[in-house]
């Protein structure tokens, strides 16, 4: 599968949480999961009618097996001005699917006509067809099982919160008329402003002062009306009463020129407000509950504060929690219009994408660093409109492009990604020609101007005062409107309601049992995988594989040559799904066949077929057809079995015949063909790696989770070539990093497959580097040490003992006499190099280390015999 965990090229972007795939992978082999249900998880588990859940996780595993096609190379730079971008990625797609399930090269016909095998040209762009059809996203892979019972239980709280928080502020509002009457006298400098303030907090009166300065220059403010009239004249007088009426003239005439403005300039794509997405498609646990009700709160996971914000109508991830994640992914743009703009909020490194061509890691993205909705114009209009052109909204843990290069996102830094949160909301979305965005509504203002002119600046002090009660009471019943929300929002983000937790016990106790039950929330467990969001679409092919040639269209389908009957597809989706169950199918001559020799291979060295990934013509011809077919035929009877299989080859005559030969039968013989004896070969590297961990008792032996920096001398942050512990804390080489630009450096020196294709059958040197590396590399004298301190804590060892016990553990037999003498011999010789006497040698940690670093060279170590 070419695993790798980061992208590679100049930037080598991680590429998301790849180790739950591998997890995914462990689980699936030891719980012997059927292989054509593996397949079918690879090619199209995302489609699968009745995925594969489980329970204990919270996950749907059949989710995570179409992050196989997102494994391999990927650029970041302009995919529409360099197309090959795009191309070569679908190219390696393809490789990796066709070489893996079915042993053969699809890909070599990307520019004509297969030379060897009958694979046409139009057959490589159906399925090309086939994997453009598909977005490349992240996904979710929890259910939300996990989640539901603290869910729940924090919309209780929320409730209770919410009602308690109203009691307290509706009877606040009876000093919104002093305060603001305080406030206007202070402005003007009036003796009655101390008569006013002496049972008023003059901190109050200070904040209401400085917003009615703030409010004086924006006639959307809440006391812009204060502040230009009544401040200014006599309420008693007609010239107060006309000025009064001609505000709210203006008011009436502004808000119906800007309902004109939005009506004539503005598209409706998406009214989230409405509780429809209008094509526009969901993901994430913070986004599961859908479009919300105006007036939601949310609660402040930290410090005195308790409500951070009140909500309009939209789709939010942060209802709850910001640990929850969400994705929200619109429809395809058309291509008449130039910009989309979004009413947006959100924080905490969440971000809006615009994806051209499915080319995911693109620049054209911007974090959102805005707590309240505001409008975010995104352009669209692209030079080839033949591209498909989408926009996501996506918390951080779903933002393929982090964590970013250094520099991308000003002020960022890495303790920014680790820490728990990310969120965003959003309540409209609107194209346009246009370059202004939509103009905001005055609705919020009626309230003021409703009975005629004031009589007096308390009458109208009064009326401010009344509104807010009335948005409060409204709220406090959830009947709240989008005026309702915008005096409470007003209200909250001026400082003046009292927003702190020891408002009452009560409070403190509710909003301290929330965020004890917000702190359990489990980490949303996310991943790159496939999406069929779309109708499915055929692609031209492209003359000699130019992305600038494109020809007639090609119908999305498989391989002519692997089907009876038409090899298109009649659907509506993308194709993957008819695609899964194709390759599948029992009578899919290839799969089983390919499968088998596959594992013919991991248990003799060599396959049936000796090129694993090629079964066509310029493949080696099988030394055993018969046996492949008879393997291939009982894999699928045994329902696609991979561990009755593997049970069948190791308890088979050739599995446990002996290494030794004979001259008659190396004559005979010479490449050992016929497996007349078993077949020498040296490990793995990474079995290699454990190997020595296991010996020298550092081995951890635990499973799964997120994967280990492999050790380097010389990291490159810059370039994601970050430096982990020297023995990888003890993890199996299965949990190290694979990332593409240098890998684990020890591993490559045995042969660990580059991550750029599929590698069934890996290289094998034999060069000083390998026999160097065993003997001078840090890891392996360190491993040494660490084996030679397990053995001086060993009770009551004699020399003869203790090196018995040495060929136990790494060679899993004990030693002949000859060999007891010889490192006997070698033992003295050792501690008289170290000035240590015969006496004291047993409890050396030298000679032991000296001793253990030699068992580790020895070939029988690292060879199956």
């Amino acid at each position: 599968m070419r695993f790798g965990e980061t992208y590679g090229y100049e930037w080598n972007y991680e590429l998301l949480a790849a180790w739950r795939y591998r997890d995914y992978l462990v689980r699936a082999f030891n719980q012997d999961l059927p292989f054509d249900q593996l397949i079918r998880e690879h090619v199209a588990g995302d489609l699968l009618e009745t995925p594969r859940i489980d329970q204990q996780l919270g996950i749907n595993e059949s989710l995570t097996g179409a992050t196989f096609f997102r494994l391999g190379e990927m650029s970041h730079d302009d995919c529409v001005k360099f197309r090959e971008i795009r191309t070569d990625v679908v190219d390696n797609q393809i490789d990796t699917l066709t070489k893996a399930f079915q042993g053969l090269t699809v890909a070599c016909a990307r520019c004509h006509d297969h030379k060897l095998d009958p694979i046409p040209t139009k057959d490589y762009y159906a399925l090309y067809g086939i994997l453009a059809s598909s977005r490349q996203v992240s996904r979710t892979l929890d259910t939300g099982d996990l989640h539901r019972e603290l869910k729940q239980r924090l919309h209780q709280l929320k409730s209770l919160i919410r009602a308690e928080l109203a009691s307290h502020w509706i009877k606040q509002c009876v000093e919104i008329g002093p305060y603001l009457l305080a406030a206007q006298a202070m402005q003007n400098h009036e003796n009655s402003y101390i008569q006013r303030i002496v049972d008023l907090e003059p901190r109050k009166v200070q904040r209401w002062s400085q917003l009615l300065m703030k409010e004086s220059v924006d006639p959307e403010g809440v006391l812009y009306p204060w502040t230009t009239i009544a401040c200014e004249m006599d309420l008693t007088s007609k010239r107060f009463k006309k000025a009064w009426s001609k505000l709210g003239a203006y008011y009436q005439r502004e808000s119906q020129a800007r309902t004109d403005f939005n009506r004539k300039n503005f598209l409706d794509f998406t009214d989230f407000r409405s509780g429809h997405l209008n094509g526009w498609h969901s993901d994430g646990i913070g986004i599961q509950g859908g479009t919300t009700n105006g007036g939601e709160l949310i609660i402040s996971t930290k410090g005195s504060q308790v409500v951070t914000g009140i909500l309009p109508s939209g789709i939010y991830t942060h209802l709850l929690s910001d640990r929850l994640n969400g994705a929200l992914r619109s429809p395809y743009l058309p291509k008449d219009k130039k910009f989309l703009s979004l009413r947006l909020m959100g924080g905490q490194l969440a971000a809006h994408r615009t994806i051209v061509d499915h080319c995911v890691l693109g620049e054209d993205y911007k974090i959102l660093q805005n707590e309240v909705m505001s409008w975010v114009r995104i352009p669209i209009k692209y030079k080839e409109e033949s591209f498909p052109v989408y926009v996501e909204l996506v918390t951080k843990s779903g933002n393929l492009r982090l964590p970013d290069r250094p520099g991308f996102i000003k002020g960022y830094q890495l303790k920014d990604l680790e820490k728990p949160g990310s969120y965003f909301g959003i309540s409209q979305a609107v194209l346009h020609d246009v370059h202004q965005t939509p103009r905001e509504g005055l609705s919020h203002m009626v309230r003021l101007f409703r009975g005629g002119a004031p009589k007096s600046a308390e009458e109208l002090a009064s009326r401010y005062a009344t509104a807010c009660r009335q948005a409060l009471i409204a709220w406090s019943g959830a009947t709240s409107n989008s005026d309702d929300v915008h005096w409470i929002g007003w209200m909250l983000r001026n400082d003046l309601l009292p927003n702190k937790k020891e408002l009452s016990p009560r409070l403190k106790q509710l909003v301290q049992t929330y965020r004890n039950f917000e702190g359990q929330l489990p980490e949303p467990q996310v991943i790159s995988s496939m999406s069929d969001l779309d109708p499915g679409y055929d692609v031209p092919l492209l003359e000699n594989g130019d992305a600038k040639r494109p020809r007639e269209q090609i119908p999305r389908g498989y391989l002519t040559v692997l089907s009876n009957e038409d090899p298109g597809f009649e659907t509506l989706g993308s194709g993957r799904r008819e695609l899964a169950e194709n390759i599948a199918s029992a009578s899919n001559p290839l799969t089983a066949r390919v499968m088998v020799n596959r594992l013919w291979h991991h248990i003799f060295g060599r396959g049936i077929v000796t090129t694993v990934d090629n079964f066509g013509r310029f493949g080696e011809r099988p030394s055993h057809p018969e046996l492949l077919n008879y393997l291939a035929n009982r894999f699928v009877e045994n329902d696609w079995s991979i561990k009755r299989l593997l049970r069948l080859l190791v308890l088979s005559t050739t599995f446990r015949a002996s290494s030794s030969t004979s001259v008659q039968a190396r004559n005979i013989d010479p490449l050992n063909q016929w497996l007349q004896h078993y077949p020498v070969r040296r490990l793995e590297a990474e079995a290699i790696r454990d190997t020595i961990l296991a010996t020298s008792g550092r081995l951890e032996r635990k499973f799964y989770g997120s994967s280990i920096q492999p050790f380097r001398k010389v990291p490159k942050d810059y370039r994601k070539l970050l430096s982990g512990p020297l023995d990888g804390g003890g993890r199996r080489s299965l949990y190290l990093k694979v990332t593409r630009m240098e890998g684990p450096q020890f591993l490559e020196l045995f042969d660990f497959p580059a991550p750029a294709a599929t590698r069934g059958r890996r290289d094998r040197t034999n060069i000083p580097s390998q026999a160097l590396a065993l003997l001078n590399d840090a890891f392996v004298i360190d491993q040494s040490g660490y084996w030679a301190d397990y053995l001086l804590i060993q009770p009551d060892q004699s020399l003869e003992r203790r090196l018995e016990s040495m060929f136990h553990s790494a060679l899993g037999r004990p030693p002949e006499a000859a060999e007891v003498k010889r490192f006997k011999g070698f033992a003295i010789k050792l501690a008289d190099l170290h000035g240590i006497s015969t006496r004291n040698m047993l409890g050396s940690r030298k000679v032991w280390k000296d001793l253990a670093h030699t068992m580790f060279n020895l070939k029988e170590f690292i060879y199956i015999h």
